[in-house]
């Protein structure tokens, strides 16, 4: 509990020099055009409730927008009182409030949405491992390679070394296979969207694995793969074979759509 205050009260603490800055800079403004004052910006302030936010989360953000408002108002004509003369000046401090505590808002959406994904992405982690089960996504026409952090596991591989192109994922495949997956997963064309086969694949070591890739290809409106997704899963982990002698040849995204075309 101690910890949790102290780091609430660092937040608040790190609000409170953010708005100090902003109150500094906004006088050094004043100061070197008095017009300005008659105005009553608060641009500086606006930019201290965004630090705030990054800093200390909404919390931090809706205090510094409040202690924001209290200094503006006391600085709005006349000087060093509360009591507001001009009645624009009341409506830029409401905008003002509302600005910040729409920016105090998006941050605590964000910060929703990435604590929501990141529990997403930990469920999904936990399944991949239970399951022993690893996925890929190949976007042909933009030529990304996305892979699960277990992906390499099953490659007999390691997430430093693991190929981030499909090309080079597809260099993986055993040469004797080769040919056997790249016709399975896209040579029967816009009529053939799911495939299932068994492969080998050769791991960083030399061996050879054998796996199951259970994998879906999107076609687009011409009739050409758009995107490729498999499900990986090792079918024996022990040597089935010699390693190839000779490095296996790549071959990139353009080749794949060139068998529907």
């Amino acid at each position: 509990m101690s910890a949790a205050i102290r780091r609430t009260g660092r937040h608040f603490l790190f609000a409170i020099i953010a708005v100090a800055i902003a109150l500094a800079a906004t006088e050094a403004l004043y100061h070197a055009d008095a017009r300005l004052k008659s105005r009553g910006t608060m641009s500086f302030f606006l930019a201290a409730v965004v630090i705030a936010a990054w800093r200390g989360g909404v919390a931090s953000a809706l205090f510094a927008t409040l202690f924001s408002v209290l200094i503006g108002a006391w600085m709005m004509p006349p000087d060093d009182s509360f009591r507001i003369s001009d009645p624009n000046d009341v409506i830029r401090l409401l905008l003002f409030g509302f600005l910040a505590s729409l920016i105090s808002y998006q941050h605590f959406a964000r910060q929703r949405t990435e604590k929501s994904l990141k529990e997403s992405e930990g469920r999904l982690n936990f399944s991949l491992d239970s399951s022993g089960v690893a996925c890929w996504d190949a976007n042909v026409k933009a030529g990304t390679f996305w892979k699960s952090h277990n992906l390499p596991v099953i490659f007999g591989r390691t997430e430093a070394d693991f190929a981030t192109t499909y090309e080079g994922f597809f260099a993986y495949i055993h040469p004797e296979d080769r040919e056997f997956f790249h016709l399975a997963s896209v040579g029967g064309g816009a009529d053939q969207r799911d495939y299932e086969i068994s492969h080998r694949v050769v791991c960083g070591d030399g061996t050879i694995r054998r796996v199951s890739t259970r994998g879906r290809m999107y076609i687009d409106e011409e009739g050409r793969v758009e995107r490729m997704v498999g499900a990986v899963f090792a079918v024996d982990n022990k040597l089935v074979g010699p390693a190839p002698s000779a490095a296996p040849p790549r071959m990139a995204l353009g080749d794949i759509a060139a068998y529907l075309i």
